[in-house]
């Protein structure tokens, strides 16, 4: 019964991802970006966390340990290797911790499926036999498709250093994506900060998405406190 439900979640996500190549569009909203907004004008705001603050945690995938992926028998590859999943955004104004639960439900179905695969494999196979021209212009139809782009990376636990200067925060950030919002969060000693780059035209206040986040992640913590 599990396989055959991987099957047909594989397929109809797939198919899904084949439809935003193509034409399938996000419904229409104040924050839709779209072909030519790469160009617009940016600004960059960077919401802070901590990790103790997070209730939701995700258990690391497995193999993924550097430890692991260095045994001789290893199957797991090196490398930038990356595919996309493709989720719908939930919002509840009574209840904090509801759209986090069917969010959660949502991502733990996609991920017993085939679709990052297959969005790296689809990639993969465009670069090999048409050319980066081709896989790029792919890659631009999805993100013209879809409202948003966010991306999360677990950081060391520990405070480093590099050449002997101390690591005081890790921020990461992409720029000329056809979106008016993206963001990238990396962890890094016990805090969390995800740098917000937005279209300045359409999102004049990063700052204050920025406080909106944090303020969101708070309320999150208190609903999930006062459940237990």
């Amino acid at each position: 019964m599990g396989v055959l439900k991987m099957v047909l979640f594989s397929l109809v996500f797939c198919l899904e991802f084949i439809l935003r190549c193509l034409w399938v569009r996000d419904r229409k909203t104040v924050i839709s970006g779209g072909d030519g907004m790469e160009l617009w004008p940016r600004k960059v705001a960077t919401a802070r966390f901590l990790i103790e603050d997070m209730k939701v945690v995700k258990k690391a995938v497995a193999n993924a340990d550097p430890a692991k992926m260095m045994e001789s028998n290893s199957t797991c590859r090196w490398g930038n290797k990356f595919g996309m999943l493709l989720l719908p955004t939930y919002y509840h104004k009574v209840e904090p911790l509801e759209h986090v639960k069917r969010a959660k439900v949502m991502i733990d179905r996609k991920k017993q499926t085939l679709e990052a695969h297959f969005s790296y494999q689809i990639g993969d196979l465009a670069m090999s036999l048409l050319g980066p021209k081709v896989a790029s212009l792919l890659n631009y139809r999805i993100l013209c498709n879809t409202t948003f782009t966010i991306s999360n990376v677990v950081g060391p636990k520990e405070e480093i250093t590099i050449a002997g200067n101390p690591i005081t925060f890790i921020r990461v950030n992409t720029s000329s994506l056809p979106q008016a919002l993206t963001m990238h969060m990396v962890s890094y000693a016990g805090r969390a900060e995800m740098q917000i780059l937005v279209a300045k035209d359409i999102i004049p206040d990063p700052e204050f998405l920025a406080k909106c986040f944090q303020d969101s992640l708070l309320e999150m913590k208190e609903a999930a406190v006062a459940s237990s």
